[in-house]
């Protein structure tokens, strides 16, 4: 008879298919027994090994670098904002900064009230710094040379002296009524007294029509003070032109348009920037928000605001005395990154009491009321690798030269969110393989080995899909952002393995504690009484709490449908929330209600609502004789734009200017050459009429009188845009301004510029930006729990979970008055990670999940995952809320706006992981990955040697076949 040869059956490749989750999950399950094994077997050597690697990451902050360069965090690296600006400060080595205080009364234009306000500015004035060597106003002020003392009047009575500027007689200086001495006197004489004059700080101030006389105003009537106010245009002490009026606010006029009233007045003082000694690195703030300034600036700030603060507290006391009602409200360049940051560091209290809450409560959670049983060295432990992680997050990212923003003093939050769900995960699976009789015959280690088996399967599900999601994050285009995505990306890491294996370490060593009866707090001492709570085969009070109302409400199909319905119409209300999302970001939100500079903006806007937004038109080194006709042409389109408020027009007046002295048309191609355009240029500059302009200009060299104006290097046209409302307002007033200078088509580079530009360029991408983001998380989520479940139908709903999660967190931003700004991108990100957690534990318990006879009883199975893993999804979320509650009564938007998004990740990742799911698979769920005998068999033939003596311990937890539940 012939031999009979085996057939071998050879697996189809649907079967194969279908075979996949169940052995990738095989796979990790075993990865982690075996892990777990080593672990337990050798804690501290893994603790002490652990321990060196976490220090060792430590000298990478020998490359920490905190960015305080708001152009290098707030603003897309590539947007025209950031270009323009190293443009303009290439260009402009100095720069001017403002300094404004609004003194406010019934009636401002009382003698007694311009009185006080002189002494206050009288003090302002004589302020000086602290620190040696000591500065003064003058030492940082913007200076200009003072010209009251030399009228026309002076120069006519020398007037018959030849007049040899440039050798040539202008034709109007017959005309004596349009005399000007920059034209008409001799070049000389002229400029001999331009160079002679006394530089003298710039002031806007009311008070200047009385030089700061305190005597003089008193001696005045209210006529008196309203007659100059109308009808004076030149600075007494400085001699330049101002319009004093644009300094008064909540005017009343009469027929005529003359003033008869207001209630505030504007002061200014005008401060000098040296770009070229400007250090963000020292003169920034932590959070990014400071303006550009050098450290003197600084200082001289700093004492102006004590001043100040002196004055208002001093008016106050001085208006409950005489019943008056005076008051100043002032603001510095300094003042929002002083506010800002303040806010953010003063809520540390509140996150340290968060944290200390959140320890109590994880100490709670893990604990039995014992001394045996607290665990407060494992508590501890647990903390300890969340601490790790950012530790090493800092030094590997510092060592790779990303820099540490702002919106990262988050990520210890975020980090301990997730290492606490760890933890709860960690000790729920242990609780699962205690809660066996054969297996608590075990050895230590056979059981810590069982429990990672499974807790670590399902965490490394979350916490890679958590990886993956940051670091699609860190594609965007806003720095910050992209800085704290690669920070998390790398914490959430770290935090995964110090857990699976510190964490595991010290659990070991725990048990072990517990089971010599030594103390929770000092495991000096021992117990010898101590008797252990078995734990109970029906498992807790909690459980059986949560199995009842999952048995009898929940998976009824009474409360499938109603839970449905719920959800359904959660979502169309979310989805109308969303449609009526703006983009919108306002950088007043980063200060507190009550706060001086609030204050400040709240006066402002109501004494000056019609003030819009400084800007400037900039103009590179362009062949200005043949592009002059564009640019008048160019101002007269920013005439014409209803965005536009005004525009100071050098251009015209210099036309002005030559066509009223020299009898010449510049606007004209061909009538005037280089030469004599640099040599108008010099004397309009030098003119009453036009020195005003000599900062619009950067020149290649000094700007001198007597001689022609060098080679224009830049040069600017002053205009303010309209106060706006909303987004939809402002970033097209910008995009139109900056296409109106492209379509003039100048030769050179030219752009309009404006400070404000920075906040609206980031609203312009914001809204795409996070578009783009939540939709690639999601995909890269979907295809991470693909790689790691592999089970298509499971992948689906944690998709659509995690997808109705985010409609709803978006929703509700709208109807909790949230917008979309960089601050709700950053947790919107922050959302895209956590909020699949609560789904993907539930679902990966649920596929691994089956009844004690092997059935697919989805019911049943879904109580089971409900069971073993809700508690502690419950728990994790527990602790999230307790850790940010605090943060709810805080004064900065950014922890506020944290907090939000926070509370509505765990409300609404609960609702969709811990109900709504589990009523779609008791309904439609998958098989379970260990349905029969065949699968056990199998696994012990392909991953298990059957010659180990050990090999039943070296099952899974949930393969085993008889002796779990």
């Amino acid at each position: 008879m012939e031999d009979e040869t085996p057939v071998v059956k050879r697996r189809s490749v649907c079967e194969l298919l279908q075979r996949l989750p169940e052995n990738i999950s095989l796979v990790v399950e075993h990865f982690f027994y075996r892990l777990g094994l080593n672990i337990a077997q050798r804690p501290i050597k893994w603790i002490i090994g652990i321990t060196i690697v976490v220090l060792l990451c430590l000298g990478g902050l020998y490359r920490f670098h905190q960015e305080k360069n708001p152009l290098k965090l707030w603003v897309p690296p590539d947007s025209d904002f950031v270009k323009d600006t190293e443009w303009l400060m290439s260009k402009f080595k100095d720069g001017q900064r403002i300094e404004t205080m609004i003194f406010t009364a019934d009636d401002i234009f009382q003698p007694y009230a311009l009185y006080q306000l002189n002494e206050i500015t009288k003090l302002t004035i004589d302020a000086q710094t602290d620190s040696e060597p000591k500065l003064t106003w003058t030492d940082v002020c913007f200076k200009i040379p003072i010209i009251s003392g030399y009228s026309n009047r002076n120069f006519r009575a020398k007037r018959d002296i030849e007049d040899d500027f440039f050798d040539q007689e202008p034709e109007l200086r017959k005309n004596k009524s349009k005399f000007d001495p920059s034209v008409h006197a001799p070049t000389e004489f002229y400029c001999d007294i331009i160079s002679s004059l006394p530089d003298g700080c710039v002031i806007f101030s009311i008070l200047d029509l009385w030089e700061y006389n305190s005597d003089i105003i008193l001696n005045q009537t209210r006529k008196d003070i309203l007659t100059k106010v109308n009808t004076i245009n030149i600075s007494p002490t400085l001699g330049h032109p101002i319009n004093f009026t644009d300094l008064l606010g909540d005017v009343t006029t009469d027929y005529m348009g003359r003033i008869i009233a207001a209630k505030a007045v504007k002061t200014q003082w005008m401060l000098h920037v040296d770009f070229t000694k400007v250090n963000m690195n020292d003169a920034g703030n932590d959070i990014g928000t400071n303006d550009w300034a050098t450290i003197e600036v600084l200082k001289w700030e700093s004492a102006l605001l004590n001043v100040l603060h002196e004055s208002s507290e001093l008016l106050k006391i001085s208006n409950k005395l005489y019943n008056q009602s005076l008051a100043i409200w002032y603001e510095t360049g300094r003042s929002f990154g002083d506010i800002s940051s303040s806010t953010m560091f003063q809520d540390i209290k509140k996150i340290i009491i968060g944290t200390v809450l959140m320890t109590v409560y994880v100490l709670l959670i893990l604990s039995q009321f014992n001394w045996v049983g607290w665990r407060f060295c494992l508590t501890c432990a647990g903390l300890m690798c969340v601490g790790g992680a950012f530790i090493v997050a800092i030094g590997i990212c510092s060592l790779f030269g990303v820099p540490y923003g702002p919106v990262h003093s988050s990520l210890p939050f975020m980090l301990m969110s997730l290492g606490v769900d760890d933890i709860f995960i960690i000790t729920a699976s242990w609780k699962e393989v205690q809660s066996n009789k054969l297996n608590r015959v075990k050895s230590i280690d056979k059981r810590i080995a069982r429990m990672l088996s499974h807790a670590g399967a399902a965490i490394s599900i979350t916490s890679l899909t958590d990886v993956v999601a940051f670091i699609i994050g860190a594609s965007t285009i806003l720095p910050s952002l992209e800085s704290f995505c690669i920070y998390a990306a790398v914490g959430v890491l770290v935090t995964f393995l110090l857990q699976v294996t510190f964490f595991v370490a010290f659990f070991t060593l725990d048990v072990k504690r517990m089971e010599n009866k030594r103390n929770g707090m000092f495991p000096c001492i021992k117990h010898e009484n101590y008797e252990p709570n078995k734990i109970n085969e029906s498992k807790t009070k909690f459980r059986n709490a949560m199995r009842w109302i999952y048995s009898n409400i929940i998976l009824t199909t009474p409360g499938k449908i109603v839970i449905i319905l719920i959800t359904m119409i959660l979502t169309i209300i979310s989805v109308m929330g969303t449609c009526q999302l703006k983009q919108w970001f306002d950088p007043n939100w980063f200060l507190p209600k009550g706060s001086y500079l609030s204050n400040f903006q709240s006066i402002h806007n109501e004494k000056y609502p019609n003030r819009g937004y400084p800007a400037a038109i900039y103009i590179g080194e362009a062949n200005y004789v043949a592009e002059f006709s564009k640019i008048i042409a160019l101002t007269e389109k920013f005439i014409n734009m209803s965005t536009i408020d005004h525009i100071e027009m050098w251009p015209q007046e210099f036309a002005n200017f030559i066509r009223g002295n020299y009898n010449k048309d510049i606007i004209k191609n061909g009538t005037v050459t280089d030469d004599e355009f640099h040599y108008y240029l010099s004397k309009f500059l030098f003119s009453q009429t036009g020195g005003k302009f000599q900062g619009n200009f950067a020149f290649d060299g000094n700007l001198t009188c007597g001689r022609n104006a060098p080679k224009i290097l830049l040069s600017s046209i002053n205009f303010a845009f309209k106060s706006f409302n909303k987004p939809d307002e402002w970033i097209p007033a910008m995009d139109n301004s900056k296409h109106a200078v492209i379509e003039t088509g100048l030769s050179c580079y030219a752009t309009v510029w404006s400070r404000v530009f920075a906040a609206w360029a980031t609203d312009k991408v914001i809204a795409h930006e996070v578009t783009r983001n939540i939709i690639l998380a999601l995909i890269c989520v979907m295809a991470t729990t693909a790689v790691l479940i592999a089970e298509p139908q499971t992948c689906m709903w944690i998709l659509l979970c995690i997808t109705l999660t985010l409609i709803d967190i978006c929703g509700f931003m709208y109807y909790w008055g949230l917008s979309i700004d960089i601050v709700s991108c950053i947790g919107l990100e922050l959302a895209a990670g956590l909020g699949i957690d609560y789904s993907a534990h539930v679902a990966h318990a649920f596929l691994n999940s089956r009844t004690s006879n092997n059935d697919n009883n989805r019911h049943a199975r879904t109580l089971i995952a409900v069971e073993h893993i809700g508690a502690a999804v419950l728990y994790g979320a527990g602790s999230t809320l307790l850790a940010q509650s605090l943060l709810a009564f805080s004064d900065a938007y950014v922890f506020r706006t944290f907090f939000k998004i926070f509370f509505m990740v765990v409300l609404f990742g609960i609702w969709h992981g811990l109900i709504l799911l589990p009523v779609i698979l008791s309904t439609i769920g998958p098989r379970t990955l260990h349905a029969n005998q065949t699968n056990i068999s199998r696994m012990k033939n392909d991953i298990i040697d059957v010659n180990d003596e050990n090999n039943e311990a070296l099952l899974p937890l949930n393969a085993t076949i008889k002796s779990d539940n």
